[in-house]
């Protein structure tokens, strides 16, 4: 399983060792729903300024195995997505399943997500 996990995150990085998923942006999504979206996927909104999004990528290259993975890059504290979403601390994730938010995971103040609510991101991806 670890072997697994580590191919899939290799996977999320360019040569240069530079994080290489896709972004989406608020003209990607129509409230909370993601537009043309087909399938599960796991969304992390992240902010480049953010250190606890550094650490937490560190943590989801060792722990996640969920292959779909886009980021929602709500660098811009202007970002609509921060209201939609309701979004209070970076990283936050959740998974949409068809383009409808499914399940939440926020991140905690001072700290992040943690290694735990990765390990249930990847059970709640693997039961839906």
């Amino acid at each position: 399983m670890k072997d697994t996990i580590r191919k899939v995150a290799s996977s999320w990085y360019d040569a240069n060792g530079k994080l290489k998923l896709p972004k989406l942006y608020d003209s990607n999504f129509d409230n909370m729903d993601i537009k043309k979206h087909k399938g599960k996927s796991i969304v992390i909104f992240s902010a480049d300024w953010c250190p606890y999004c550094l650490s937490f990528f560190n943590n989801w290259k060792e722990y996640g195995s969920i292959e779909s993975v886009f980021i929602a890059d709500i660098t811009d504290v202007d970002s609509n997505l921060w209201d939609i979403f309701d979004v209070n601390v970076v990283p936050t994730m959740a998974i949409f399943k068809e383009g409808k938010l499914e399940k939440r995971w926020d991140g905690i103040l001072g700290q992040g997500i943690t290694i735990n609510q990765i390990e249930d991101a990847n059970s709640s991806f693997s039961e839906l």
